[in-house]
């Protein structure tokens, strides 16, 4: 299930994964026998439309997709005076923070 657009919308994959030369193509695990990453990734990819569908987008929107949860974007730069103190608290609530990197910028 993922949440989308104030609903959770339940997806159903199979678990034939894109290989080549006998190795996923994209999510893996370090672990050979481990595979629910790449059924993840399978399954948001249809949820999007395709594999390349999740090319770009940002972290804020997946973590809504997976949790339901609301999120907060700063953007480093701008970032208010006061975002050690904002960061501190959201760690003391438990929340889920996450970074990334533009490199096309």
């Amino acid at each position: 299930q993922f949440w989308r657009y104030g609903d959770w919308v339940d997806v159903v994959i199979d678990d034939c994964l894109p290989t080549y030369n006998n190795q996923l193509v994209f999510t893996k695990s370090s672990q050979r026998n481990e595979f629910w990453s790449a059924l993840l990734e399978k399954a948001y990819a249809k949820l999007h439309g395709s594999y390349e569908a999740l090319k770009g987008g940002n972290t804020t929107e997946a973590m809504e997709d997976f949790t339901g949860g609301v999120t907060e974007f700063y953007e480093i730069k701008d970032a208010p005076k006061d975002i050690y103190k904002i960061m501190k608290h959201a760690i003391d609530r438990g929340s889920l923070m996450a970074s990334s990197i533009d490199v096309s910028a």
